[in-house]
C-alpha cells in the first residue's frame, strides 16, 4: 500500500486548559475531531478493507483530552510523592496529559504512542507547559522483544519506577498484549497505573496483570466528560477507575 504522509491533514487546532490539582495544563488539541475525521476520509477515500483498517488505526483520536487521562492525572496530582524524582513512561500517550503532569511534579518522563502524528503534538504540549519529556514512537501491540539491553535504546524494559496508560483497550487482542507490555516496562519494585472508563476488555486486562503477579488497588474518580470539540466544556461527569498495580 502507498505510504501515507505525516501529518495526515492540516489539523485545525485549539489550545485548551486542564486544571489538575492546582496545575493549569495547556494542551494543543484538535478543535473539532469529527471534522478532522471527515476530512481524512474524504482525502484518502479507502477502497479496500486493508486501506479502511489502516486509515481507522490512524484516525486522530489522540487529539482529544479523554476522561481517563483526566482521572489518571488527577490521581497523580493527589499523590505527588509516588512520582516526584522517579522515572516514568506513558504508553499510548495521545496529547500527553499524564506525562506532562508527571513532569510538572518532578518526574523524569518518557511518552510513547504508535501514531506518527503524535510526536509534534506532544513536543508542542511539553513546550506550552515548560517541561521536558522524551517522546518515542512505539507500538506496544507489536514490540514483543523480551529484553532491551542497549543503553542507547530509547525504551528500557524493566527500569521504570512507574508506568502509565489511560484508555488504551480498544481491540479484542489488547488486554493480554497490554498487560505484557506494562509488565515488561516496570522495574521489579515499580508500579503500574491504568485508567479506563469501563471498556469491554477491561476485566481481561485486569485479570492478565494479576496473572502476571501484580496485586491491584482501585480508585474512583468523577471527572469531566469529553466533547469532540475542544472549545466546548460539557457540564456532566464521567466515572473513571484508576488501578494501581504493585508486585
Amino acid at each position: 500500500m502507498k505510504p501515507l504522509p505525516t501529518p495526515l491533514i492540516a489539523y485545525d487546532t485549539f489550545t485548551t486548559v486542564e486544571k489538575i490539582g492546582g496545575f493549569p495544563i495547556h494542551l494543543h488539541s484538535l478543535k473539532d475531531m469529527d471534522k478532522a475525521l471527515d476530512e481524512i476520509c474524504a482525502k484518502y477515500d479507502p477502497t479496500t478493507p486493508e486501506e479502511e483498517d489502516r486509515l481507522l488505526n490512524l484516525c486522530p483520536y489522540f487529539g482529544v483530552v479523554w476522561p481517563s487521562a483526566r482521572a489518571l492525572a488527577t490521581f497523580m496530582s493527589e499523590r505527588k510523592s509516588q512520582f516526584t524524582k522517579k522515572r516514568g513512561i506513558e504508553v499510548g500517550c495521545g496529547l500527553g496529559l499524564p506525562a506532562i503532569l508527571g513532569a510538572k511534579i518532578g518526574a523524569q518522563m518518557v511518552a510513547t504512542d504508535f501514531h506518527p502524528d503524535v510526536k509534534l503534538w506532544v513536543e508542542k504540549n511539553a513546550a506550552l507547559n515548560d517541561v521536558k519529556i522524551q517522546y518515542v514512537e512505539w507500538d506496544w501491540t507489536e514490540d514483543r522483544t523480551a529484553m532491551r539491553t542497549s543503553p542507547d535504546d530509547p525504551i528500557q524494559f524493566g527500569t521504570y519506577d512507574f508506568v502509565l496508560a489511560s484508555d488504551v483497550l480498544y481491540e479484542r487482542r489488547h488486554p493480554e498484549e497490554l498487560a505484557q507490555a506494562l509488565a515488561r516496562l516496570v522495574s521489579p519494585t515499580g508500579s503500574i497505573y491504568l485508567s479506563d472508563p469501563g471498556r469491554a476488555y477491561l476485566d481481561r486486562a485486569l485479570g492478565a496483570l494479576e496473572y502476571l503477579g501484580f496485586r491491584r488497588i482501585d480508585f474512583n474518580f468523577d471527572v469531566e466528560e469529553s466533547s469532540s470539540r475542544a472549545e466546548i466544556r460539557l457540564e456532566k461527569k464521567r466515572n473513571v477507575l484508576v488501578y494501581e498495580f504493585i508486585r
